[in-house]
């Protein structure tokens, strides 16, 4: 059953006056809606993407100053290049994470 399915027999039993009922109903969404907590490697996988995003992020950044100013280029250059090398880094890890879980 879908929430709304559990939504709407609870009111329905609010209606009947049937206080058990509800109260069952509510239990079961309760469990329904439970989320286990995060383990460890889940949350460390999380933090590689967040990382890897805003490696990503960086790498436009820097890739749009380099179209812009030309004078600039061999620092962002190198600032790319590390970038990169840490996206792969961490892609790495990502990957040895999914063949292991």
């Amino acid at each position: 059953m879908s929430i709304d399915d559990y939504l709407d027999l609870y009111n329905y039993a609010g209606s009947l006056g049937d206080k058990q009922w509800q109260a069952s109903l509510a239990a079961s969404l309760s469990e329904k809606l439970a989320v286990p907590p995060a383990s460890e490697e889940e949350l460390a996988l999380a933090a590689l993407w967040e990382r890897f995003d805003r490696i990503n992020e960086e790498l436009k950044t820097l890739f749009v100053g380099m179209r812009a100013c030309s004078v600039q280029a061999d620092r962002l250059q190198e600032q790319v290049w590390a970038l990169k090398t840490e996206r792969i880094i961490i892609s790495q890890r990502i990957r040895s994470r999914h063949v292991r879980v």
